[in-house]
């Protein structure tokens, strides 16, 4: 689901968006977006949460 999701993404964005970086700039994007998550309370927080339609 998750790779599905990537894929629509990307096809969506590759159409509307346009990044013009050097080498060590378009290196230092890629790193960002495979470094892991930072921690996140909120996010912790809502997914420790029952969904509303497993509550019954």
């Amino acid at each position: 689901m998750l790779e599905a999701a990537c894929e629509r993404t990307q096809a969506i964005l590759v159409n509307r968006a346009r990044l013009s970086l050097d080498a060590g700039k378009f290196q230092q994007f890629l790193d960002l977006l495979n470094a892991p998550p930072r921690p996140s309370e909120g996010l912790d927080r809502r997914l420790a949460l029952k969904a509303s339609w497993d509550e019954g």
